[in-house]
């Protein structure tokens, strides 16, 4: 075991206890130390069984690698008490509201750093239960762009299928109140995708909340956000939000509702209709592409790109692959060539990738240029990664040789993006598809 030197407290949980500490050679980390912090005094049987716990759960957490998920350096699970090596944070989440409740305005971004921490451990079947600012930690600075949110404390974190019992009678739940999931208040064998959905909704409620929130209610008030602080806190977990994505979808419209432009001439009656539930006919699908080829680079066809949801993509993709591919090209093209809130990116890869479905290699090789260059130039690894994860062995040799066309052709913009995911996901370019790596050369 590590010599480490014990430099402060950082905070204490039902379980836990956590200190800043020093090796040898003078860095600094942060310790989890198993630690009953609760007012009752356990059996032995239960004291080894909540200590097993401590140990399964890093274990579990340390198999996490995403950069939403704070990862485990080192662990001492052979020892008495068991303990584990984090990096240590520059804050988190609930100090830096404290400060500043919007964040600096980039609240959405660290939405979208927690929804993106969500997603990793849902699709692993793994539910956090005790999601909160408090345990949304911060790395790095805002003021220079290196700074994001990741998701911490896995002291509630549990498997589907594990059973709890004795610890769900524990008092746990302390300042979580406000964030926890009406139904798994008594029984955290409940616990869900829909009961972390219900904790995002409280905290984005923090963000833009205009009224004080009753612990396990339903948040219902006025404003841009009203359905969807709603949706994800409806006290049925089935009528919540089926998954993060669709929160990150549903919070990237309410930016088009907020900030489409005054004036939008002839793309008034285009918005009105992709924004309404009137599903769209093959004569619409032709106008949008027309329209937009007539209008690239303005102010309206921005606010059409911008208000075309992942449903509205689904249903283009259903017509005509000459229309459909029209348009995933200048949305692909509107992608390269614009900037966008940071906090956007995820929900704009999302929907490149639904163009991607087009059995057409020009258009697969536009998204996929177009997923490099947003994710490198807005710095936003998780599409970096959305992109990393197409161009391996995998890629089929045409598609392969035609993106290589494309590398090619912006080289110098190209080596730049590939080096910069190199070093923001910790990839290389040896595993891209040889003829990838050939154009790098």
């Amino acid at each position: 075991m590590a010599n480490f030197t014990i430099i402060s407290e950082l905070g204490r949980g039902g379980f836990g206890l956590v200190h800043q500490v020093r090796d040898a050679s003078g860095a600094m980390f942060a310790r989890k130390t198993f630690q009953i912090n609760q007012n009752f005094t356990p059996t032995p049987d239960f004291l080894q069984q909540l200590k097993k716990r401590f140990e399964r759960e890093a274990r579990l957490q340390s198999g996490v690698m995403h950069k939403n998920i704070v990862p485990i350096l080192e662990k001492y699970l052979d020892v008495d008490p068991p303990n584990f090596i984090m990096p240590l944070a520059s804050s988190s989440l609930d100090r830096d509201i404290q400060v500043d409740r919007y964040l600096g305005g980039n609240y959405l971004g660290a939405i979208s750093d927690i929804i993106a921490g969500l997603e990793e451990l849902h699709s692993m079947k793994i539910y956090h239960r005790d999601l909160k600012p408090a345990n949304v930690l911060r790395f790095g600075l805002p003021q220079d762009g290196s700074g994001f949110y990741a998701i911490s404390d896995f002291g509630l974190i549990a498997l589907k299928q594990t059973q709890v019992s004795q610890l769900t009678t524990v008092g746990m739940r302390m300042s979580s109140d406000f964030y926890t999931a009406p139904e798994i208040t008594q029984d955290f064998s409940l616990a869900s995708h829909a009961s972390d959905i219900y904790s995002l909704g409280c905290i984005l409620h923090d963000f833009v909340g205009t009224e004080s929130r009753v612990p396990c209610s339903e948040i219902r008030e006025p404003g841009p956000y009203s359905a969807i602080l709603l949706s994800c806190t409806r006290k049925d977990p089935l009528r919540r939000f089926k998954s993060v994505s669709e929160v990150r979808e549903a919070i990237l419209g309410v930016g088009v509702g907020v900030n489409l432009p005054a004036a939008l001439g002839g793309a008034a009656g285009i918005l009105t209709l992709l924004n309404s539930s009137t599903p769209l006919t093959s004569g619409d699908a032709l106008h949008l592409a027309d329209y937009i080829e007539d209008n690239q680079g303005t102010q309206d066809v921005y606010a059409i790109f911008k208000s075309l949801s992942q449903n509205r993509i689904d249903e283009i993709l259903l017509f005509s692959l000459p229309i459909s591919r029209r348009i995933a090209i200048s949305y692909a093209d509107w992608i390269r060539k614009n900037s966008f809130i940071f906090a956007e990116c995820d929900g704009l890869a999302f929907r490149l990738q639904e163009f991607l479905k087009l059995p057409d290699i020009e258009v697969q090789s536009e998204c996929l240029l177009a997923l490099l260059l947003m994710g490198t130039s807005h710095n936003r690894w998780y599409v970096e990664r959305m992109f990393f994860s197409y161009v391996g062995s995998q890629l089929h040799n045409d598609l392969a040789r035609r993106l290589a066309v494309e590398f090619r052709a912006d080289k110098e913009r190209v080596l730049y993006a590939i080096a910069h995911m190199e070093n923001s996901i910790s990839v290389t370019r040896h595993n891209l598809h040889q003829m990838l790596r050939d154009a790098l050369l």
